[in-house]
């Protein structure tokens, strides 16, 4: 993920990871890495958000899921805490 920010700094997208949750204090950790710190002028942990699957589950079962937009993400996305 940090290579395609840099590779493409115009590119204003939204990154997820998605992992179990036993793994989001890792996926934290290595989002706040320094080497991450800085890439095309943006920090990783504030344009990277970590999904759990049990939420992907639980989104998956939304039954208007088809007619809604992709801010419905938003929802379930953390952010790294400084």
């Amino acid at each position: 993920m940090a290579d395609l920010l840099a590779l493409q700094p115009m590119l204003d997208i939204k990154i997820h990871i998605v992992a179990p949750n036993e793994r989001r204090d890792v996926v934290f950790s290595q989002i706040k890495r320094p080497v991450f710190a800085d890439i095309a002028g943006k920090q990783l942990s504030e344009v990277c958000s970590y999904i759990s699957y049990d939420s992907v589950l639980e989104l998956s079962r939304e039954k208007k899921l088809k007619h809604m937009n992709d801010t419905i993400v938003d929802d379930y996305s953390e952010f790294v805490e400084e």
